[in-house]
């Protein structure tokens, strides 16, 4: 549970959590000091358990749109060097970085033989055999991009002489023996390159939509040393020969954009030992005076299980059925092509909606939300597929423990496991095919939207999709990195997405007990989030995990 006893109203988005514009700024150090970064592989084949391996598939896909076209009209934009980056820093931060740092490129930094994923060229093969049954508005474009971006040869990074830095934390390794750590021992720097990834394609892909061109690098595909990046970016100095930050010391990952964006570039940060360390980490960092991060919640799970997440849900009674009634014996089931987002594209609710849906256009008119719909609709690709010959896991318990503590880990805000009954599943998909339910068990989550920008909003400004889209990304990411996992154990197991889900996540959400019916309209209500949350459901047949419902 985050502990704030001061307010950070007046606190400029483009700062950051943590209170970065305390740190002394100076000259470059000597590049050749600082360590090359090295690539992480998303392998653990004497480790079938490893989430890393779960991981694998969805780090691929994000190397494989890390580049793209660029729009060929200019977007109306500053012309203020400052007031762009301050513009960039702050998309960073709505999409969770840690830190965002802003550097130059130098020709040291560009590798004579750039990194590549090595799972590109086995999932292109894989998504020859792979189809997609959604409708989702604009589907067709982005298998379109999708496949093209697949077949197109490795491009340069030309004349980028800005580098974009971001660094996200990672979370405290597991404890000896602390229950529900099984999959997670030894991966929290995938999990920080996977998370970082995810930011740096969705802003690359959001310059080039603006009309400039910028190319993302992660720990598995560059064309630079990220390690150079983030020193000259300002977010690390070189300790000891290792790359260390003031705040996170050395446990953080990396991914940059390179791009031909004029931006205001920061300046490297001085040693450590040349650092006012009463002013960096002084009484202000302790007591968490003008930072929303400080000592006091630096870790949310400084003092908590994984498993029991960040929030303290154990507080909450708990009931035997929803409180709201639920007639489960008369409830109908109905077509997949009676959801809101079909309906307004066959014309049912009017030209006006037929016309905003035709093509996603909705999501479209935004760059920010236009920027996040590409990786949204490639991971529609990697939300189901065969089960391995894995371990099969039977301990309902461990198995539901694990699956928690595995969802926390990754950046999950809250989980729930219930029994998913027929009558929670469409009865035919986007093709009018009928669906049997072949999974008897549902693993519910929320993403929360964000404070401030749902706070901040109007309902119709260019970050009010953005703040939907964000959130259902991350659960298209997070969620199918789980699904993947429990499929790799042996298990059936489907990610539902906003993209292409075949159960109702409302009723889900009411049995796994992450929320009741809010009277302010059809909208589930969380103790802590309240409505300000997006959904995603992972239905399975794993382990009777059911057992462990909440």
């Amino acid at each position: 549970m985050t502990i704030r006893f001061f307010s950070t109203r007046n606190r400029a988005l483009h700062l950051g959590p943590f209170p970065m514009e305390r740190l002394v700024r100076g000259p470059m150090p000597d590049p050749g000091a600082v360590p090359a970064s090295q690539p992480l592989e998303f392998r653990r084949p004497n480790a079938p358990a490893s989430i890393v391996n779960a991981m694998g598939e969805y780090q691929a896909m994000m190397d494989a749109v890390r580049d793209g076209l660029v729009n060929k009209a200019q977007a109306a934009f500053p012309n203020d060097p400052q007031e762009r980056a301050d513009h960039i820093k702050a998309f960073g931060y709505f999409a969770d970085a840690a830190m965002v740092g802003i550097g130059p490129v130098p020709a040291s930094a560009r590798l004579a033989q750039p990194f590549r994923n090595p799972d590109i060229d086995r999932l292109a093969q894989d998504l020859k055999t792979r189809q997609t049954k959604t409708l989702a508005a604009g589907i067709d474009h982005i298998m379109a991009d999708l496949k093209e971006a697949m077949q197109a040869p490795p491009s340069t990074i030309g004349d980028h002489a800005r580098a974009i830095v971001f660094l996200y934390d990672m979370p405290r390794d597991p404890k000896p023996h602390e229950e529900g750590c099984d999959w997670i021992e030894g991966a929290a720097q995938h999990r920080a390159c996977l998370r970082a990834s995810e930011t740096a394609v969705v802003l690359a892909n959001y310059i080039r939509l603006l009309g400039w061109d910028a190319k993302a690098h992660t720990g598995t595909s560059s064309d630079v040393d990220l390690n150079q990046l983030a020193v000259a970016a300002g977010l690390a100095s070189v300790e000891g020969g290792h790359l260390v930050n003031p705040y996170l010391g050395t446990r953080f990952g990396i991914a940059v954009v390179t791009t031909d964006f004029e931006l205001r570039l920061d300046q490297p940060l001085l040693p450590l030992d040349q650092q006012p360390m009463l002013q960096v980490k002084g009484p202000k960092w302790w007591l968490g005076l003008g930072s929303e991060r400080s000592a006091l919640n630096d870790d949310p799970f400084k003092a908590r299980a994984f498993k029991d997440g960040p929030h303290p849900f154990e507080t909450l009674n708990r009931v035997d059925d929803p409180t709201t009634y639920i007639d489960e014996a008369r409830v109908a089931r109905v077509p997949k092509r009676a959801d809101m987002f079909a309906r307004s594209q066959f014309g049912d609710m009017g030209k006006t909606n037929q016309a905003a849906a035709t093509g996603g256009f909705y999501v479209r008119k935004a760059a920010p939300s236009m920027a996040q719909r590409r990786m949204l609709g490639a991971f529609v690709l990697l939300q189901d597929g065969a089960s391995a010959q894995g371990p099969r896991p039977s301990d309902a318990a461990r198995n539901a423990a694990n699956i928690k503590a595995a969802s926390y880990w990754l950046g999950i805000d809250a989980v729930g496991i219930s029994r998913c009954p027929d009558w929670t599943w469409y009865s035919h998909d986007a093709t009018g095919a009928e669906i049997h339910p072949e999974h008897d068990q549902a693993i519910s989550m929320i993403v929360d939207q964000g404070f401030d920008t749902t706070e901040g909003t109007s309902g119709d400004d260019w970050i009010a999709v953005a703040q939907s889209m964000r959130a259902y990304l991350r659960f298209s990411l997070l969620g199918g990195v789980i699904a993947r996992q429990i499929r790799n154990l042996g298990y059936k197991a489907k990610a539902h997405t906003v993209m292409d889900g075949e159960v109702l996540q409302p009723p889900l959400l009411l049995l796994a007990g992450l929320g009741e019916v809010s009277r302010i309209g059809e909208v589930i209500l969380n103790p802590f989030l309240g409505p300000r949350l997006k959904s995603g459901v992972v239905t399975t047949g794993y382990a009777d995990a059911a057992r462990q419902a909440d």
